[in-house]
Formats: structure tokens, sequence, C-alpha cells
């Protein structure tokens, strides 16, 4: 198994505040805290075509025991995992993302930002604001 950061560049994740998240089955939405450093605010990211979602209660200190790649409070991206080759033929993608108490891991098609602020907002405020503008 091999891990990469991934081709795109989304805001640095925050050390505190864990994500939000919604899924309707097929698109899942995924709010995080921006690190400071990074400018500090929300980000809300959707990822499409969601084969296969996982919400860990792992926190950072418990990464180095993780079943798959995963880099603290990033994005990695999993390649040669069994959770993409039982799919192969949608070529999907496998990321896990690492928040300060929480592991995602994720298999989809496409990701993409759709709303970043730098109001000061949780990031479960900033979700329902934003389905509740869709």
């Amino acid at each position: 198994m091999e891990s990469k950061t991934p081709q795109e560049d989304f805001p640095a994740i925050g050390t505190v505040e864990n994500p939000a998240i919604f899924s309707d089955g097929s698109d899942l939405l995924l709010s995080y805290d921006i690190a400071p450093v990074a400018g500090g605010g929300v980000a809300i990211l959707k990822f499409s075509d969601v084969i296969h979602f996982e919400q860990n209660p792992m926190n950072v200190k418990g990464l180095g025991h993780a079943k798959y790649p995963t880099k603290a409070w990033d994005f990695t991206e999993v390649y040669g995992s069994e959770r993409t080759t039982k799919w192969k033929a949608l070529s999907p993608r496998f990321w896990t993302i690492s928040f300060n108490d929480v592991t995602v891991e994720i298999v989809f098609s496409k990701v993409q930002i759709v709303q970043e602020t730098r109001r000061a907002v949780g990031p479960s405020a900033a979700l329902v604001g934003f389905l509740a503008t869709q």
C-alpha cells in the first residue's frame, strides 16, 4: 500500500475542532476548521459518487495503529488498498483525513471545495448554513 498527499490544494486542517459531515447516500459534505496559519475559518468539501465512508474515533495519537496510512491533521490519498480494488471499474479514489479526535476514510470519484469562509463559526454551524442555502 502506498500513500501520498492528494493533488488538490485545500486549506490546512485546524487542530482543535472535529468535522461536521452530511451524506445523502451519493454525495458527502465535510465541513472542517481551517488552521490559523492558513487564515482560519471553515472549509466545506463536497465528495461526489461516494462508494464508502467511515468516521472512526481515532485521535492523532493513535494514528500509528491505523489500518491505512494517515497523516495527523492532513489529507492522505491511499493507493493499492482493497477499498478501491473492489470498485476498480469506477476508478475511485481513497482518502484518509485526520482530525483531532476523529479519522475519516472515504472512497469517492470527485472532490471539490464548495465553500470557504474566514468567519469565526464552527464546522457544524457552517454546514447547516450551507445546507440551508441549497
